[in-house]
């Protein structure tokens, strides 16, 4: 197979940290599940932004982070003291590595602490 056929793409994790957390019934972080994640920015393609648009939301930015597969749209995301909802979760095994890309709105700004957690 010559390199022209191969359709693998090479990702990198270096645009910042991802905080992860699991929410309950009231969509409040529980700080006890934080999970933390390189991750790396994905430029949000004019058919998802207005995929989400005609559904009334507003994306603000997609990432990838190393492959999770029990990603959920449950969880709370928080870049830099910004906490952002999940809106899609898809799985890219054909990158490498394996790739989870999360597709994220904005929920305003996190109020605890993230270096207290």
């Amino acid at each position: 197979m010559s390199l022209k056929n191969r359709k693998n793409e090479f990702l990198t994790f270096n645009d910042g940290i991802v905080n992860v957390f699991d929410t309950d019934d009231d969509d409040e972080i529980i700080k006890e599940s934080r999970r933390v994640y390189a991750y790396g920015e994905r430029s949000v393609g004019i058919k998802r932004f207005y995929a989400a648009y005609q559904n009334d939301i507003e994306l603000e930015k997609v990432i990838h982070i190393h492959y999770l597969p029990e990603m959920t749209t449950q969880k709370a995301v928080v870049i830099n003291n910004t906490r952002y909802k999940v809106e899609q979760v898809q799985h890219y095994i054909k990158t490498k590595p394996r790739c989870t890309v999360l597709s994220l709105s904005q929920r305003g700004l996190y109020e605890g602490d993230i270096d207290d957690i």
